[in-house]
């Protein structure tokens, strides 16, 4: 019995030091496989996107596999996600 309380102790104990590792899954520099995000014609990594205000988001495109390559080269070959944001009002 002491084992299996042991053991299960020890398993809740990586589950939470698991749940609050940071996730670096969406970071680009750790993985090329992910699409480029142009944000008004600029470079721009996923962290910086996914934090941008979407009431400021004026239209999106995806292109992703053959035809991300043929319209804009090899570099883009995991797509390209292109975002345009509205223009401020003055």
């Amino acid at each position: 019995m002491k084992k299996l309380f042991l053991l299960l102790a020890f398993s809740f104990q990586i589950l939470l030091v698991s749940a609050q590792a940071p996730s670096h899954a969406n970071d680009a520099s750790s993985d090329p496989s992910l699409p480029t995000y142009l944000v008004n014609g600029v470079e721009m990594p996923y962290a910086k996107v996914i934090k941008l205000n979407t009431t400021l988001i004026e239209s999106m495109s995806v292109y992703k596999g053959p035809e991300a390559i043929a319209k804009f080269g090899a570099k883009y070959k995991h797509g390209i996600v292109i975002v345009k944001l509205k223009k401020a009002k003055k």
